[in-house]
């Protein structure tokens, strides 16, 4: 699948979760609801920071969320592709039909002793 064909799906499916009320953007949003105990897929940008990354690290090592970088998306490719301002952090619920399809969409071709590790 080529990055084209990725970024089109993950728009169109992004923005479903969007509309769907499901999708929780920026670093924010994201702690409060891991706060609040909720199990999120977390979707980060090529570009992320070490500061979101070092957040997210001890919510991840005690099970409470995935964590997957996005080789391909960019916080600019963000805010123009999809329309959700410059955000280089995404959330979805964990057992979600919806999220299940991204995840699988997402890591397609990628090992699994490359996905949800320190990063």
């Amino acid at each position: 699948m080529t990055e084209e064909m990725s970024l089109g799906k993950i728009e169109n499916l992004l923005g479903l979760a969007l509309k769907a009320g499901l999708l929780i953007k920026g670093q924010d949003s994201i702690r409060r609801e891991l706060r609040k105990g909720s199990r999120l897929l977390i979707l980060l940008t090529s570009d992320h920071s070490r500061n979101v990354a070092s957040m997210l690290e001890g919510y991840r090592r005690r099970g409470r969320c995935k964590i997957i970088v996005l080789d391909f998306l960019t916080r600019t490719q963000v805010e123009e592709v999809l329309s959700m301002g410059r955000t280089q952090i995404l959330g979805l619920p964990l057992g979600n039909g919806l999220t299940s399809k991204i995840e699988m969409l997402v890591t397609k071709g990628v090992a699994a002793d490359e996905q949800d590790q320190d990063i």
